[in-house]
C-alpha cells in the first residue's frame, strides 16, 4: 500500500507540474508527504526554527557518533500536518534482531 500511494503522489506531483513523465524529484517529495503529511501552514518564529533546526541536527549528530544506528538519509525543519515541527529519516538496516548495544544506540538517537 505504501509503494502504491508513494507512487500515486509522485504521478501527481508531475501532473501539476504539466510534466510528461515522473522525476527523482516527484518521488522525494512524494516521501517526504507520505511519511511526514501535508507541509503545514504553521507559522514559526525565527527563534522555534532555530530551536526545531538544533533538535534535528542533534539526532543527525547523535546517529553520526553512535555505532549501531542506522544511516541518516534526510533531515527537515519544514512543519507537517502530522503534528511534527521537523523530522529526521533514516535508512534502516534491514535486522530483524538486535543486540542491547544496538537497542540502546537506537533509543540515544
Amino acid at each position: 500500500a505504501d509503494i502504491s500511494n508513494l507512487c500515486n503522489e509522485a504521478a501527481i506531483n508531475a501532473a501539476r507540474r504539466k510534466a510528461e513523465s515522473v522525476s527523482l524529484d516527484d518521488f522525494e517529495n512524494a516521501v517526504d508527504r507520505v511519511i511526514g503529511g501535508l507541509e503545514s501552514n504553521k507559522i514559526m518564529s525565527h527563534h522555534e526554527r532555530a530551536v526545531v533546526a538544533h533538535h534535528e541536527a542533534g539526532h543527525a549528530v547523535a546517529g553520526w557518533f553512535l555505532k549501531h544506528t542506522d544511516p541518516i538519509l534526510k533531515v527537515s525543519i519544514i512543519p507537517r500536518s502530522s503534528g511534527s515541527l521537523g523530522f529526521a529519516q533514516y535508512l534502516p538496516n534491514e535486522v530483524s534482531l538486535r543486540t542491547q548495544e544496538q537497542i540502546m544506540d537506537t533509543i540515544c538517537m
